[in-house]
């Protein structure tokens, strides 16, 4: 990744977030700003290495309101393995709201539009939106649900299905983390998946450490021609540090 495009997403990130929290906030109005940013071995998302299993710098940065409504921007260096795509990061905008339903539940649902600047024309253009809702029960179980109209800018539409736990291991400080998910692409690609993960993570001062193992079952060679290569869907060890700010 060129260091233009990621200064660009930063850009955008700031303007969206930290210049209007900044606004907000020396007028006293009931706005929150926060981020963070993660240096990641590997940038795997649903299971598939998104940088064809190198490093990622990724950025976010969000403004909330005391009611639970928020909007933010995520950017991360991304490489899908063709040279002529022209693609070199992801930027995520997005807006949701988040709150309490009750005294252990908590809902969570946004809209995100997730776009890949600087594509070489209609050929690799993949952007697509998603709206997604995530259902937390005492603060350690969740399930969740993502849908596209659009997927990947395929044509048909894309279901994304989830849950999994945060458990924390007594007085020891890391927290057991497990996940399985299921990727319905029937509709665009004509076919689907399933994904899980497992990891382990703990705070060292300011900085999160997170080791994590993912995998897949039933990514076929037709996932492959529309979702990316079916080696970088194969089972992998990836080792996150996130500041949060």
């Amino acid at each position: 990744m060129t260091s233009l495009p990621l200064r660009a997403a930063l850009a955008v990130i700031l303007s969206t977030a930290v210049l209007p929290a900044l606004a907000q906030d020396e007028a006293g109005a009931p706005w929150s700003f926060g981020g963070e940013a993660v240096l990641a071995s590997d940038y795997v998302w649903r299971g598939v290495s998104q940088t064809m299993e190198d490093p990622a710098l990724q950025l976010e940065g969000y403004v909330e309101h005391e009611s639970g409504f928020y909007v933010g921007a995520f950017a991360s260096n991304v490489d899908f393995g063709d040279p002529d795509d022209g693609i070199d990061y992801e930027l995520e905008t997005y807006v949701g709201w988040a709150g309490a339903l009750g005294d252990s539940t908590e809902l969570d649902v946004f809209v995100s539009r997730i776009a890949y600047p600087g594509h070489n024309g209609a050929d690799y253009d993949i952007d697509y939106t998603e709206a997604q809702a995530k259902l937390t029960f005492v603060e350690t179980w969740y399930v969740g649900a993502a849908y596209s109209p659009d997927i990947f800018n395929l044509g048909g539409k894309g279901w994304y299905w989830y849950a999994g736990t945060a458990l924390p291991l007594g007085d020891s400080g890391f927290t057991l983390g497990a996940q399985a998910g299921h990727y319905d692409l029937d509709d665009a690609v004509g076919d689907s998946y399933s994904d899980w993960q497992v990891s382990l993570d703990r705070d060292f001062g300011p900085i999160n450490a997170r080791l994590q193992y993912t995998d897949t079952t039933g990514y076929s060679e037709l996932l492959a021609e529309s979702a990316g290569d079916a080696g970088l869907a194969d089972g992998r060890v990836a080792l996150l540090l996130t500041w949060a700010f």
